[in-house]
């Protein structure tokens, strides 16, 4: 590899992509909306892209400056992509001449082939142990702290998730640096069409939108309703003008508690499933809803928040973390391991209209300076440090 310093020398950086599928989300879609940001205009650099399924960036065809690197070897799950990270990776950024390997998920080579950049998402498995998959767990609790100690720089897309990792790795605390992400690009698609329904039923719905899962905490959220309900008919409410509860979501894990509850209240006409909803769907869901209802247990940043802010749709969420950091002052806050006061919480969001109002407004506002570009810049501003080994 040439010294980075020779004459007409390009820094060459390859991404880590390994885990996003073919139908992302989550963490997934953040990965594809940052390459989508870097590939925006020229950074000055060669990119390579490490990809287990290439359909998601076929947008990288056409930009020379991008080449996209499919390695089959480590598809399958958690288990064969910790195994090709740490017996094939190194070997192949040696044969690509890489200057840095950006580890989008976590975990990098512990065998380091060049510099490194990790982000970190967030530390839920350390202070929610219960959240995650077992075998995700003991891959996080092995691999995480070694790689942390070993990067030249690691990043992390809110505030909240810096301190976090700031605590969880005090040796590494100069290393780290927030890279915030953007609004979801296709919600701005979504606005764009002025003649969007504003919603599919006349039936008044709070609306949940995330995997099934248990850090989604969504069987506090169901207890929670129930209470709401029973709220409701005490003071006499037409029940035709109380909200239910609208799943839009894809089944999780470790959810036959929860899947017996949401029977349970299905039964009752209170609660209905939806699954994985397209872009388009999802507007619509938003735009017609009372609310989205997201008291999540721990988050490292949130989209559904920003997502319902751009669709003029208010929002209840947790205090705590990324997702008061990403709300702003825009939201119904909760603790959300209070019962009673996710209750509380969404009475305000059933009724405050004035409040409502005023949520609406300054969530549009809100979501509109969360900005991809933003994300690009700083993450470009965190290789050249790397590159000129001046490490914050």
């Amino acid at each position: 590899m040439a010294p980075l310093d020779a004459p007409g020398r390009t820094a060459r950086v390859a991404l880590d992509a390994l885990l996003v599928g073919p139908e992302p989300t989550g963490v997934g879609r953040s990965i594809i909306e940052l390459v989508r940001a870097l590939a925006g205009r020229d950074r000055g650099l060669d990119f390579t892209l490490l990809v287990t399924h290439p359909e998601p960036f076929a947008f990288l065809r056409e930009n020379p400056a991008w080449t996209v690197r499919t390695c089959p070897g480590a598809a399958g799950g958690v288990v064969r992509k910790a195994l090709f990270t740490q017996r094939r990776l190194p070997g192949l950024c040696r044969d690509l001449g890489l200057d840095i390997l950006h580890s989008l998920q976590f975990i990098a080579p512990l065998r380091k082939p060049c510099r490194s950049v990790v982000t970190v998402h967030d530390l839920a498995w350390t202070s929610h142990p219960g959240i995650l998959q077992t075998t995700r767990r003991i891959y996080y609790d092995l691999l995480v702290p070694r790689t942390l100690a070993r990067a030249d720089a690691i990043v992390t897309n809110s505030e909240s998730t810096a301190e976090e990792v700031r605590g969880f790795a005090p040796r590494c605390a100069h290393r780290v640096s927030v890279t915030p992400f953007g609004t979801p690009s296709w919600v701005w698609e979504q606005a764009r069409d002025e003649a969007q329904d504003a919603g599919e039923s006349g039936i008044p719905y709070f609306l949940f939108v995330g995997t099934l899962e248990p850090r989604k905490n969504l069987e506090r959220l169901l207890a929670a309703m129930e209470g709401f309900w029973a709220d409701c008919e005490a003071a006499g409410r037409d029940a035709d003008t109380v909200p239910r509860l609208w799943l839009a979501g894809a089944k999780g894990w470790n959810d036959n508690r929860l899947q017996a509850m949401i029977e349970r209240l299905q039964a009752r006409g209170r609660v209905e499933t939806l699954s994985y909803c397209p872009p388009e769907r999802l507007w619509a869901l938003y735009r017609g809803s009372r609310g989205l209802v997201f008291p999540s247990l721990q988050e490292g940043f949130g989209f559904p928040i920003l997502e319902a802010m751009a669709a003029g749709c208010p929002v209840l969420t947790s205090g705590r973390g990324a997702m008061r950091e990403v709300a702003g002052p825009h939201a119904v806050f909760v603790d959300p391991e209070d019962v009673r006061d996710i209750r509380r919480g969404l009475g305000e969001l059933a009724w405050d209209q004035d409040g409502n109002r005023r949520r609406i407004a300054g969530g549009r506002e809100r979501a509109r300076q969360w900005d991809w570009e933003r994300t690009a810049r700083t993450t470009c501003e965190v290789y050249a440090r790397v590159l000129a080994r001046n490490i914050p």
